[in-house]
């Protein structure tokens, strides 16, 4: 995973148990990791774009504090512009579907 896809998953976790919270990291990575090479390809130029965005954010002083993502995402899943808002909710949908998958294991 690139470092913003890192913070963007990081802050979807909705579990404050370390060993789950990993676990639900290394799904997301592996998941993105199988992707076809052109999709994949896609998804990692939304990233630096979005990526970019945050790094201007951070650079007026929100870029640590996760309200200030969170406020992000929900914004960027509302976007009128179709890219944009299926990049949060497929991070959110693979962040959901393992903290879904890991709830009977416990």
């Amino acid at each position: 995973m690139l470092a913003f896809e890192r913070r963007v998953v990081r802050s979807l976790i909705g579990t404050s148990d370390p060993s789950r919270r990993a676990a639900i990291e290394d799904y997301v990575d592996s998941s993105l990791r199988s992707m076809p090479d052109h999709l994949r390809a896609g998804f990692t130029a939304e990233t630096v774009a979005l990526g970019a965005w945050d790094r201007v954010a951070g650079a007026l002083g929100r870029r640590d504090d996760p309200a200030a993502l969170g406020r992000r995402l929900d914004r960027w899943e509302a976007s009128p512009i179709g890219p944009v808002n299926q990049y949060v909710r497929l991070l959110r949908s693979l962040v959901l579907f393992a903290e879904h998958e890991m709830a009977g294991q416990s």
